[in-house]
């Protein structure tokens, strides 16, 4: 069957062709491996005779060489039989034809071309990172950062910074370092000394597979337990109850308030409910109704007058009753019941690495720091207030966790390109964050050192089309020589996503959840909210589309409510930029018909 392969240097060109001339190259490539190829011609005057062109449109061209072995020689067939090509350029039909009598022998065909590798340029000093495995990339911290990570801090430290300034790879080498640390000064004392924490299990899940190539000695290894936040709440909790606790999500425990709400005749929504009981009452530990009444509700814009405050307090109180009865738990309620353990039972850990710090809730803070002793080096928080995708705000200092002086603000990328970085920045808007220790945190001055393509975004008439363009996509990426498992592909939701797996695997490309482990050769593919944290060379997002995003259940899920309709809009634009800015080499947006509100001002 005959093959269209790339030359490492087309994927760049190709994401400067127009549109159109895009559609008809990869019409072309698909024809090719389904062995209903164009008939190439040969090029009179050509400097290598192997050289052919192969009509992609009326008035353009591309420039194809045979490939060949690696001894130079070329594969059985001949240029003019059954033979793989590889695609050099696509250009206009009389440019074409002078690119490809200019070609010189065993130029295009030969070494030049062996190694399709699409790696972004950047510093010297990252030069070996970048040519090499990307699983090595994966744990490679930046020179200048080694000192953050091995430095000893009389108390809590924060690091802050932008997507790829590397604090997820800063938090791995940190929690390493404490653990070896903590075998030299108590080697006798061989237990779980060290929490790292994060927010979502694939993060962890990651994680735990880093710090086993970190840390190869067993016994430094197994100082260290990696978790995510309600993990480390459920295990609490679960070991003083001697029973597991369930969790619901805040979706559903909205939903579920909003229909008891109804049936009671009340003038407050379901979702208004379960934000006044996150955000404030579990937020501020408040435990008596003239506490709630007196205390300032700040970051909720809604007015509520003493008398409407008793009616809350009652209701929520209700409610929560209620959730007791059937062993419900929300993420923030279990974690404040874990905290109330831990301040009675005693700290679990000398050390704690908390990632992704900026999601976490007051309540889960203060299982944290019920879970440390205060002391030298007790808790390391690092995070990106701009990458924020819950209603979580928090002041660090209210919480008895004070980093003043031994905080740090991250201003130089490394892990993404700054083509990247550039068309991600406006999906957030101008609104700046609000940091963990009270400051407006904006990333204004933050820049990349790595440089490549810019940013594909592909618009398409239906769903079909935009499947068939994707399938088109990640087969440009794997022949440029992307290992599978190093591409990434998410939508908004299942639906999407179910599409997405059942269009690669038609195509004979192997997929994988986003949460599966490392060492399975597949693409993976998940939701927007899976990629969070994680890292790939390449990430594909489908079903940008305004339909879809902000998605319809989002918008209604804030019943009317403006403030929680504000939230909900800045979730779904940090949850996209946050997708976005999981690729380090290129990134490829579609959507059909109208493309999504969240990144239109940058079309």
């Amino acid at each position: 069957m005959s093959a269209l392969a790339i030359a490492p240097t087309f994927l760049s060109d190709f994401t400067r062709l127009t549109p159109d001339v895009q559609l008809e190259t990869l019409a072309v490539m698909r024809a090719y491996q389904a062995g209903d190829r164009p008939e190439p011609e040969s090029v009179e005057g050509a400097a290598d005779p192997r050289v052919r062109v192969v009509r992609i449109s009326p008035d353009w061209s591309g420039v194809i060489v045979p490939v060949s072995d690696p001894d130079g020689e070329e594969r059985p067939g001949g240029p003019t039989e059954d033979a793989h090509y590889r695609l050099v350029t696509v250009r206009p039909r009389d440019e074409a034809l002078r690119f490809a009598r200019d070609l010189r022998p065993r130029t295009p065909a030969g070494a030049a071309l062996a190694v399709p590798d699409p790696t972004p340029t950047g510093p010297p000093e990252l030069a070996d990172a970048l040519s090499g495995p990307f699983d090595r990339w994966r744990l490679t911290l930046h020179p200048d950062q080694h000192r953050i990570t091995e430095a000893r801090y009389n108390g809590s430290a924060q690091i802050t910074g932008g997507p790829g300034t590397g604090k997820t790879v800063i938090a791995l080498h940190r929690a390493a370092h404490l653990a070896e640390h903590d075998a030299a000064v108590h080697p006798g004392d061989v237990r779980e000394s060290v929490l790292l924490t994060t927010y979502n299990r694939a993060l962890a899940q990651s994680l735990s597979e880093r710090l086993d190539r970190l840390l190869p000695d067993p016994g430094v290894r197994a100082r260290v337990r990696v978790a995510t936040i309600d993990g480390l709440a459920h295990a609490v909790v679960q070991s003083h109850a001697g029973m597991a606790p369930r969790l619901i999500g805040k979706d559903e425990l909205a939903r579920r308030w909003r229909a008891v709400a109804v049936a009671d005749g009340l003038a407050f929504s379901g979702r208004f409910l379960v934000d006044e009981w996150e955000q404030v009452i579990l937020a501020k530990g408040l435990e008596l109704l003239p506490q709630y009444i007196r205390c300032e509700r700040s970051g909720r814009i809604q007015h509520l007058a003493p008398e409407h405050r008793r009616q809350v307090w009652e209701t929520v109180r209700r409610y929560v009753g209620a959730m007791r009865v059937e062993g419900l738990w929300s993420s923030p309620q279990l974690a404040d019941e874990a905290a109330r353990i831990l301040g009675r039972g005693g700290p679990l850990f000398r050390h704690a690495v908390i990632d992704e710090a900026q999601d976490l809730h007051p309540t889960q803070w203060r299982m944290l720091r019920a879970a440390v002793p205060e002391g030298p080096d007790d808790l390391f928080i690092v995070g990106d207030p701009n990458q924020r995708v819950s209603d979580n705000r928090v002041s660090l200092a209210s919480l008895g966790i004070s980093v003043r002086g031994r905080s740090r603000r991250l201003r130089v990328g490394y892990r993404i390109t700054q083509e990247i970085l550039d068309w991600s920045m406006p999906v957030l808007g101008r609104r700046a964050s609000l940091g963990m220790d009270d400051d407006a945190d904006t990333l204004a001055g933050y820049r990349s050192l790595l440089r490549g393509p810019a940013p594909v975004v592909r618009a398409c008439e239906n769903r079909a089309e935009e499947l068939t363009a994707l399938g088109d996509w990640v087969r440009v990426w794997l022949e440029a020589g992307v290992d599978p498992a190093e591409i990434a592909v998410a939508g908004r939701n299942q639906w999407v996503v179910r599409g997405i797996a059942k269009e690669l695997e038609a195509r004979d490309i192997p997929t994988a959840r986003l949460d599966d482990g490392g060492g399975i050769r597949a693409v993976r593919t998940g939701t927007l909210h899976g990629l969070k944290g994680q890292e790939f060379r390449c990430v594909a997002l489908v079903g940008v589309s305004d339909h879809l995003l902000p998605p319809k259940a989002a918008i209604e899920a804030a019943d009317g409510d403006q403030v929680a309709l504000e939230h909900a809009l800045r979730r779904e634009r940090t949850l996209l930029f946050v997708a976005c800015t999981r690729a380090r080499d290129a990134l490829y947006v579609s959507y059909v018909g109208r493309a999504s509100r969240l990144i239109a001002g940058g079309l």
